[in-house]
């Protein structure tokens, strides 16, 4: 690293091409010097120079003979774990990119984006800090998304620093752009907020580019995936309805095709039908918007009748290529996968996957993205499963 004449602060640091901002060492410091397991927030805008800044303070900390926890909470744009993935790594020597640093756990969202999965992000986040902790680090850096405006995004960054209770919220605001979020947590008396400068070499990212970096993350992740065959009645199935109720007999699901039938004018052709005490899903083919009918008339008059609050029914083809994690009896993540079938005669679903950790499959979780793990291309999901 080389020390040039920065302006304002006095100095910075110029490290591979981009100069580094003094307020960006000082804050390292602090977090070196702070007693106890100092937890750092980094909130700012997309291209802002979040995960910049982390590599930079990691990377310092490093340099003190210090152990730091990453957790990469930017679903959309992972470094450290796959897109869709909540994911922690310890960092004991420099590194060039975060890439680098290898995943030691992780939380499956399902999602490149917070938006719709605020609970699953925020949870994801304060259990990735906790093992982060449990680890022995002595430093914990959050590298988060850039989703800053709207509701949702407000209630995030709010609920998150809520639920963490970090010693240290770094922004990076370019042109006031986090100004309201500053606004929202600098009375916490818990919090010292920073205030940083954005380096001018920090460019925009074109959204085809994002893409593209994603779908090439996607397709190294699951260069080494297999097939695995699981037993639907030794695992839970969560986030979703399917997998959730009683498989109807055949009696029950002669009378729902005639309901159906009766309210939609359509006949059915059920894969599989269950009951749960809020809920009726099926399964069927290739019939599934007709029997819900334009803006979910049909739908709504079948919950009427079959006295549920939900009444969800799925083609079979779109449950194909779904995303999902893939769980231990702890509820650890030991990978991820796409669904490839699902036999419900058997009871036999088949996911083409990667586990990172050699332990019995307890639980699949449902995302909502749908992912060709050979080309990387994924796409948002358009149904309720």
């Amino acid at each position: 690293m080389e020390l040039v004449l920065g302006t304002g602060a006095g100095y910075s640091v110029e490290e591979d091409g981009v100069e580094i901002p003094s307020d960006w060492k000082e804050l390292a410091e602090e977090l070196a010097d702070h007693g106890g397991t100092p937890v750092c927030m980094v909130i700012g805008p997309q291209d802002s120079g979040k995960t910049t800044l982390v590599t930079f303070i990691a990377n310092e900390l490093v340099e003190r003979g210090l152990k730091v926890g990453i957790v990469d909470a930017d679903v959309g744009q992972s470094d450290v774990g796959p897109p869709a993935v909540v994911s922690l790594g310890i960092v004991e020597d420099t590194v060039h990119d975060l890439s680098e640093v290898e995943m030691r756990h992780g939380y499956f969202v399902g999602s490149i984006t917070p938006s719709g999965h605020l609970l699953q992000t925020t949870v994801g986040t304060r259990r990735m800090v906790d093992l982060a902790l449990a680890e022995g680090t002595d430093v914990v850096l959050i590298d988060t998304s850039g989703m800053v405006h709207g509701g949702p995004a407000r209630a995030l960054k709010l609920h998150k620093v809520d639920a963490i209770r970090p010693s240290h919220v770094a922004f990076l605001d370019r042109d006031g752009q986090v100004s309201h979020i500053k606004r929202m947590v600098k009375s916490l008396k818990y919090i010292k907020v920073h205030d940083l400068a954005v380096p001018d070499a920090v460019k925009d990212v074109e959204r085809k580019d994002r893409i593209r970096r994603r779908e090439r993350v996607l397709r190294e992740f699951f260069e080494e995936r297999e097939i695995l065959e699981l037993d639907l009645e030794e695992v839970s199935v969560q986030r979703a309805f399917i997998g959730t109720g009683e498989p109807v007999d055949l009696e029950e699901e002669s009378e729902l095709s005639a309901l159906i039938k009766a309210v939609s004018g359509v006949e059915p052709e059920i894969l599989h039908a269950e009951r749960a005490p809020d809920a009726v899903v099926l399964v069927v083919k290739d019939q599934a918007g007709r029997i819900v009918g334009r803006g979910g008339r049909h739908a709504r008059e079948l919950r009427r009748l079959l006295n549920v609050r939900e009444f969800v029914v799925v083609n079979e083809e779109e449950l194909q290529g779904v995303l999902v994690g893939l769980c231990d009896g702890a509820g650890d993540l030991l990978g991820i996968g796409v669904i490839r079938e699902i036999d419900f005669a058997s009871g036999e679903l088949k996911v083409e996957g990667r586990l990172l950790r050699d332990r019995t499959i307890r639980v699949v979780q449902l995302g909502s993205l749908k992912v060709d793990p050979e080309t990387g291309s994924h796409e948002p999901m358009n149904v309720r499963v």
